[in-house]
């Protein structure tokens, strides 16, 4: 997908459309924004969501029966150097890591940005001290990324599930293990209700439709997702987390109004400059509300470091 096509993209949808009762209340959040995702994924007592999804996902390649979760900010080695901040890192009974990234938006080399993301996982297992005896025994790194509204050149266009692998090119058979990737783009996920058949495919459609929906569907009836639908109850939250969910739905429809202003104005170098400025002026607000850098981030496009800075 072209840039100024999920430009496009974005503003046709500037916030998430909820399905609300008479008071105006949600029934759920989105599960594909940055709380609602890591309220739901990253959470200790909602572990077992986690566990069954990526077991779903893995599809027998292995399983997984325990998680430890992780940190997911590893810092540059200079100060120079900027750092990787990772929506979800984990690792299972015997090691393994996963690494979970929910992508909303197009960006330009994300396939890139997976094997560097993969790689700070992987080069965190040297050892600081016996390496030989280590042996480069390397344990498996798989990486997971949910793709809202863009998709990817993977070569089977059309698929809204992608397993990636080290692969010889002339027999196509796995040529290493240790390294996975799988994208799940949502927008080429054209399924109904009616239409779910495989355990997978009923968690990404709750993933994509849960906010549109009043009550969980009929077809859910693994106790693990049925958590997943109770978990992610509006009001379930906590009062700090629903401000959240105000703050920023507000400054997403000020981030909009301030790109979409100055589109119709025409001026493009002033669309460019005041959207910047615009976006530094609710990064600050976020801030001051203590909204974490990475959502901040997410909102504005601004970098991490532009965001302490500020």
């Amino acid at each position: 997908m072209r840039r100024e096509d999920a430009t496009e993209d974005l503003l046709a949808e500037p916030v998430v459309v909820y399905s609300k009762g008479q008071d105006g209340t949600p029934y759920f959040i989105d599960p594909l924004e940055d709380l609602g995702f890591k309220r739901l994924f990253s959470a200790e007592q909602n572990k077992d969501i986690t566990i069954t999804f990526l077991n779903h996902v893995l599809k027998g390649k292995r399983e997984v029966v325990s998680l430890e979760f992780l940190k997911n900010e590893y810092p540059g080695e200079t100060q120079e150097e900027g750092g990787v901040i990772i929506d979800i890192v984990c690792k299972d009974q015997i090691g393994a890591f996963f690494l979970v990234e929910m992508q909303k938006s197009w960006h330009q080399n994300f396939k890139e940005r997976s094997l560097f993301y993969a790689s700070r996982l992987i080069t965190e297992q040297a050892p600081h001290g016996n390496r030989k005896e280590w042996a480069y025994s390397l344990k498996d790194v798989y990486v997971i990324a949910l793709l809202e509204k863009f998709t990817i050149n993977a070569g089977n266009k059309g698929k809204w599930l992608h397993d990636i692998a080290l692969v010889n090119t002339d027999t196509g058979k796995v040529f290493n293990e240790r390294l996975r990737f799988t994208y799940i783009e949502l927008l080429s996920f054209k399924k109904t209700e009616n239409q779910l058949e495989t355990d997978l495919e009923k968690w990404i459609y709750a993933l994509k439709n849960l906010k549109h929906l009043k009550q969980a569907p009929a077809a859910f009836t693994e106790p693990q997702l049925l958590q997943f639908c109770q978990a992610a109850r509006y009001i379930n939250l906590t009062k700090e987390e629903k401000n959240m969910i105000s703050a920023k739905t507000k400054a997403r429809w000020d981030y909009y109004y301030a790109i979409d202003g100055a589109k119709i104005m025409g001026r493009e170098e002033g669309e460019t400059r005041g959207a910047h400025q615009k976006a530094a002026q609710i990064a600050i607000k976020l801030k001051n509300k203590g909204v974490p850098f990475t959502e901040i981030q997410e909102l504005t496009e601004l970098s991490i470091t532009e965001i302490k800075n500020l």
